[in-house]
């Protein structure tokens, strides 16, 4: 009986693993993608409904430079050190792919919300 349990622990804890860094890495990687993609739609249906408004074509793109240069500057508040996506693992590891694709799932969400404002005016 004691052999029977003990290879019943034995095989759960063998089949039973950790999430490792490579599968978080693709997570935070993936869910950064879906937001993008909300972002894009978003972006391409504000152009569309006032595609007859040069005022707000204008500004809107101008918009999206400055907001671009917005997420690199705080970028680079977070990662001073960050030199390439080369060397990047050599400055802040292998969760280095995790922590950007997150930092910037973050923005990208931030600016979700304020092209959302945008459809209620």
């Amino acid at each position: 009986m004691r052999i029977i349990i003990l290879f019943v622990v034995l095989l759960q804890s063998l089949v039973g693993f950790s999430q490792g860094q490579v599968e978080m890495n693709d997570i935070a990687h993936e869910n950064y993608y879906q937001s993008q993609k909300i972002k894009d739609s978003l972006v391409i249906e504000l152009k569309r409904i006032n595609s007859k408004d040069s005022t707000f074509i204008t500004a809107f793109e101008a918009s999206e430079k400055l907001w671009k240069t917005f997420v690199e500057g705080q970028f680079q508040l977070k990662f001073p050190e960050y030199e390439s996506w080369e060397t990047r693992r050599e400055i802040y590891g292998s969760q280095f792919d995790m922590l950007y694709f997150n930092f910037m799932k973050m923005y990208c969400d931030l600016r979700i919300s304020t092209l959302y404002d945008l459809f209620e005016e």
